[in-house]
């Protein structure tokens, strides 16, 4: 069997989903207009044309449309609605599956009337529409054909590899008694009110992301507690320069350390440096960081926006703020960093919730029935070729 998927290629949403497919023995082919390499896939890349941002994907419709059919896929999946998602419409490929991931739905069909037709157009062709979470399921009910379901099939967590220090086995120093270094290479003194504190992210560094609110905030809690804590910021992007001075004008230069891009599998090695998560977004379609970081053991400061509270259980997983609002999300860590207690137990409480809800090979599960329902409806008299788990 063969699945055609209409995506960004180096995204780790893309891979992930095309790789447990992969191999799982179907055969996978990725069209995408940003150049990767996906293990167990062929991955075809749409060039030319980079200069006109989003038009690139109208006045490429045509080749893309082309190259669909040349592959002859049993089934199209897009991933991401406004873009891809309309290609695969345009197409009139079937059945097409269209998975929405968040701004796509909350932001871009509000741009213009033409996204808002575009998006309509789009889920009208689909055969099937997923999204993340509840939130983004709902915001997609808005613009589908009420005679379709809009699915939730999670962006999951692998449990096997996101996972808290004692579940690994591995004979650690209790994250309370660290001796975190600073960006300048010295390492953070404890001051008499108690053991270093690491609080940290991951994300691209961008202005929905919410970093420079955190910076804020973290610049509040160091003058309370002093050298006691440090920030760690994994992730790249266009605002890093910005909030690097944004921290040297705040006096917390030193005590900030931006690692940069993290690959994936690297993550969790990351998350495991850290006492408390932080996710200050002002915009989330659905929260993937905050899954990983809770699967980690880690309690969770995010803001209550979009998703996030479909990941994030206010004083059950982690504490949940308004959005752009540094004061708030300063009292919200300094609780966490008086309370030792209080993060084990979140952390705890995250670990669980994420167990229950995002495991990943649940998530991949009900993907795979998607595809077999569409696939067995489009021909009654075979059963789909879908050897999962193989």
């Amino acid at each position: 069997m063969k699945v055609v998927y209409l995506a960004d290629a180096p995204y780790p949403h893309t891979w992930r989903w095309v790789q447990h497919f992969a191999r799982s023995g179907v055969e996978c082919e990725v069209i995408s207009f940003r150049p990767a390499q996906i293990e167990g896939a062929r991955v075809h890349y749409v060039g030319g044309a980079e200069p006109l941002g989003k038009a690139r994907y109208l006045i490429h419709a045509r080749r893309v449309r082309q190259l669909i059919e040349s592959l002859q896929p049993d089934l199209l999946h897009a991933l991401h609605l406004t873009s891809y998602g309309f290609l695969g419409a345009l197409s009139g490929v079937r059945p097409l599956v269209i998975s929405v991931w968040g701004t796509d739905v909350l932001e871009a069909p509000r741009l213009t009337p033409f996204h808002g037709w575009l998006t309509r157009f789009a889920l009208r062709r689909a055969d099937a529409i997923t999204a993340t979470g509840l939130h983004l399921a709902t915001e997609t009910t808005r613009y589908a054909p009420r005679s379709k379901r809009v699915t939730v099939v999670p962006y999951g967590v692998d449990l096997e590899r996101f996972v808290p220090e004692s579940v690994r086995g591995e004979p650690v120093e209790p994250r309370a008694s660290r001796r975190p270094s600073t960006s300048s290479g010295r390492t953070a003194t404890a001051s008499a009110e108690g053991a270093p504190v690491v609080i940290g992210t991951a994300a691209r560094l961008s202005p929905e992301k919410g970093i420079a609110y955190l910076i804020e905030a973290f610049a509040a809690l160091r003058r309370r507690f002093g050298e006691r804590l440090t920030l760690r910021l994994a992730g790249e992007g266009p605002e890093r320069q910005k909030l690097e001075a944004l921290a040297r004008r705040l006096g917390v230069g030193d005590a900030v350390d931006f690692r940069g891009w993290l690959e994936h599998e690297e993550l969790p090695a990351f998350l495991r440096e850290l006492d408390v998560f932080v996710l200050p977004s002002t915009a989330e379609g659905f929260g993937v960081a905050a899954v990983e970081a809770s699967a980690t053991g880690l309690p969770v400061v995010a803001t209550s926006v979009h998703g996030i509270p479909d990941v994030v259980r206010d004083s059950v997983t982690g504490l949940l703020v308004p959005a752009k609002d540094a004061t708030a999300l300063a009292t919200a860590i300094g609780r966490l960093v008086e309370d030792e207690g209080l993060r084990r137990r979140l952390g705890a409480a995250g670990r669980e919730y994420v167990a229950q809800r995002y495991d990943w090979r649940r998530n991949a599960a009900q993907m795979e029935l998607i595809y077999r329902r569409l696939l067995e409806g489009r021909d009654g008299s075979r059963r789909a070729d879908l050897r999962m788990g193989a």
